[in-house]
């Protein structure tokens, strides 16, 4: 037996694909052009000899974020799709190994994840070429996204040997990829600044966010070690998620359960498909028909995770006032855990239609009475229902840092310099922050739900929903909400469609032609007893 066979032939059919070439051309171009709006919006605000090092800063934060939304994307649910659909147990019983497996679909879905970083490579070395950045520091940033990349699509992975839920699994890759790339480092600068000795937070080092941080000149010139031990530890932690998936799909998988669920997770699951407002109304005996919320629940999951960014932003505006931390109260700030959230809106947004086609019960809802728009509002009730309280607490922390006084000196960001002061302190940066967020949050429902509908490939709508309406219109700074609506305007035009002829397409009559049928034919017979307004023609094949 070959070694690694699925892999080995994963690798023989993409090269035979046109769409591995083809998306690593949209890649450049989208990259290129990124930059180049970059470039020239932060050339509008300073001089362009002062903007080589923040370009590629800005280029690499995006593709830093890009390659840790990989595994959330692409590898959290490939095994447990599986497993749902029933074809896991056909592949063990063959001579594969587990690990056979597990590196067989690594391969298969990070393989044009890792085309569209090496694809980003060559445009965020344009600064290198105009001087402003060292070789040494491009490499170092380099194997520092490989390495980001790699944990991401590991982590995914592992989860999803352990999980069989697409929602669970997608939400817990996301969460542990956030403790490690942003929980752990908080964590560690959290005990510095109280005094504790840093061999308490030595495990923090396995975050991918040292790598990051630590690869360029200013940073590595002072401790270089410190660069290469993060790199080796997040890459030892990335090989050990794998090693583990492999175990458990051995060992757990067999036996004819994933994980075997304890009293906490069976309510919490129960409480997901309820809610206190559900059994109190079934209590009552008026249990209102929501098709959204009969086939997802009520989101208890998501609502944790939510909950759990807008905690994460109350202790990070707790910590700039204890510690007098200027950066973190800021705009950038800010917006980092707003992106958070506009990620779960879009991850919710598509939720509803990808499981829908996923397991054919969209089809049984377009066959009942139920129109296109009863399912917009219930998609729009449940985004209301799971995110509406943690906005505004979140908005209400946001007003909290704005009037610090720490907030008024001049902080660090990643941005045009100049102009961009006076928009991003104060109640204007707060006015601005609250409109973006709000047409984001539009965007991202609007379109997110068309492509859940009209893609091929429903499970990737919510990666190609953040891509596409909030990571590549922030290159335009504030012209990003002409963005938004473009984006609201294309969704609502395209959703007023009936759905069924979204689903079908054009090329595909929801009903057949009618025909002509000879006298005294038993369809006519039929069609004259059933009362047709016109028994001389019946829609048939």
């Amino acid at each position: 037996m070959t070694f690694l066979p699925i892999a080995q032939r994963e690798l023989r059919a993409a090269s035979r694909r046109p769409s591995t070439h083809l998306i690593r051309c949209w890649t450049a171009l989208l990259g290129i052009g990124a930059s180049l709006i970059a470039f020239v919006s932060a050339a509008s605000f300073s001089g362009a000899t002062s903007i080589i090092n923040p370009l590629f800063g800005v280029q690499t934060i995006y593709a830093f974020g890009l390659a840790l939304l990989a595994g959330v994307f692409l590898t959290s649910d490939c095994l447990s799709e599986e497993k749902r659909e029933g074809t896991l147990g056909l592949l063990l019983l063959t001579d594969l190994k587990s690990h056979d497996i597990v590196l067989g679909k690594f391969v298969a879905t990070s393989l044009n994840a890792l085309y569209c970083l090496l694809a980003l490579l060559p445009v965020t070395a344009v600064p290198l070429l105009l001087g402003g950045v060292t070789l040494g520091e491009f490499w170092r940033m380099a194997l520092a996204l490989v390495n980001a990349m790699f944990f991401s699509l590991a982590t995914g992975l592992c989860v999803s040997a352990f999980l069989n839920d697409y929602a669970r699994a997608l939400g817990s890759t996301l969460a542990l990829v956030a403790i490690a790339a942003a929980g752990m480092p908080a964590l560690a600068a959290l005990g510095s600044a109280c005094g504790l000795p840093a061999a308490w937070f030595c495990f923090t080092l396995d975050s991918t966010y040292y790598p990051f941080a630590w690869a360029g000149d200013t940073n590595y010139g002072t401790q270089p070690a410190m660069f290469w031990v993060a790199l080796f530890t997040s890459q030892l932690f990335g090989w050990l998620c794998l090693g583990l998936a492999s175990i458990a799909l051995a060992q757990l998988w067999p036996k004819g359960s994933a994980w075997a669920r304890g009293g906490r997770f069976a309510r919490q699951a129960e409480s997901s498909l309820g809610g206190t407002n559900r059994r109190r109304q079934r209590g009552a005996g008026v249990v209102p028909f929501d098709p959204v919320r009969a086939l997802t629940g009520d989101g208890a999951i998501l609502r944790w995770m939510v909950w759990a960014i807008v905690i994460g932003w109350a202790a990070v505006v707790g910590n700039g006032h204890l510690w007098h931390s200027q950066p973190i109260l800021g705009y950038p700030g800010a917006k980092t855990f707003a992106f958070l959230l506009k990620a779960l809106v879009a991850f919710q947004a598509c939720r509803f239609f990808v499981e829908t086609r996923r397991n054919g019960s969209l089809e049984l809802l377009l066959c009942s009475p139920l129109r296109s728009a009863d399912l917009i509002r219930a998609q729009w009730r449940a985004l209301h229902r799971i995110f509406l309280w943690p906005l505004v607490v979140f908005l209400l922390l946001r007003v909290v840092s704005v009037t610090s006084p720490l907030t008024v000196a001049p902080f660090s960001r990643v941005g045009p310099p100049g102009a961009g002061n006076l928009m991003e302190t104060g109640f204007l940066g707060f006015f601005f922050l609250t409109i973006s967020l709000f047409a984001d949050i539009l965007a991202v429902g609007w379109f997110g739900m068309w492509l859940a509908l009209t893609m091929k490939k429903p499970v990737l709508a919510p990666a190609l929903t953040i891509l596409f309406v909030l990571v590549l219109p922030s290159c335009l700074y504030r012209l990003d909400l002409v963005a938004d609506m473009l984006f609201v305007s294309w969704g609502t035009t395209q959703l007023q469609r009936d759905f069924r002829w979204l689903v079908l397409g054009p090329t595909q009559p929801a009903f057949p032609a009618p025909v002509d049928l000879p006298q005294d034919s038993p369809a006519q017979n039929a069609a004259q007893i059933i009362g047709l307004s016109e028994p001389a023609k019946l829609r048939c094949n």
